[in-house]
């Protein structure tokens, strides 16, 4: 993708004046909402307890998670409330941050969003960062069940707490709160499942 973006500004004509000042007006509009996003973030980050997590280093937050937070030192932002649900839920949403930190989802993201940045008038790169963030959850969704987690007890964790996250920029959250979204998830984890054990069978 990095070559395709280099190769189409390299064949660009020139733009006029009245396009390369609203490019940076753009730019800089950008900028300075991950910027106020970023800050909202290190405030919320002052409040946030360190905490353990079934021998794992969390961060317990009242108004954030469950999601991994920070770019450069991402960590696991867990909400206040947890200690009020089942062991298993716990172990679940612990475990699938660690594939966001394995995975480096939040670097991926960041790398996506600089894109944005960088040409904020290029519709398809919005709707690419779509499909990324999609992408993101199928992989994390396939890293889960690579582990061994059920589909059925994955699945209702995601149903009831994905809906909590709060989206500031740097955090990604456990679940997309879309349900539709959701549904193709279990749809697509499904036939991952049936196809393993199809295999499984053969064998």
């Amino acid at each position: 993708m990095a070559v395709w973006v280099v190769l189409s500004l390299l064949l660009l004509p020139a733009p006029p004046a009245q396009w390369k000042l609203g490019w940076a007006v753009l730019m800089v509009a950008m900028l300075l909402t991950l910027a106020l996003r970023s800050v909202q973030l290190m405030l919320h980050r002052r409040r946030w307890q360190k905490s353990m997590l079934l021998g794992t280093p969390v961060y317990l937050s009242a108004l954030l998670g469950p999601c991994v937070a920070g770019l450069l030192r991402p960590c696991i932002v867990m909400p206040a409330w947890l200690d009020i649900i089942p062991a298993q839920e716990q172990a679940l949403l612990l475990a699938h941050a660690q594939c966001r930190l394995a995975a480096r989802d939040p670097q991926l993201l960041a790398a996506a969003y600089a894109l944005i940045v960088l040409m904020p008038w290029n519709l398809p790169l919005w709707w690419l960062l779509h499909k990324l963030r999609f992408a993101i959850e199928l992989d994390g969704d396939a890293r889960m069940l690579a582990q061994g987690h059920t589909m059925k007890a994955y699945a209702a964790v995601l149903r009831r707490h994905g809906q909590y996250y709060s989206g500031l920029t740097g955090a990604f959250p456990f679940a997309q709160d879309d349900p539709q979204a959701l549904r193709r998830r279990r749809r697509i984890m499904a036939r991952h499942v049936q196809s393993r054990t199809a295999a499984a069978n053969l064998l």
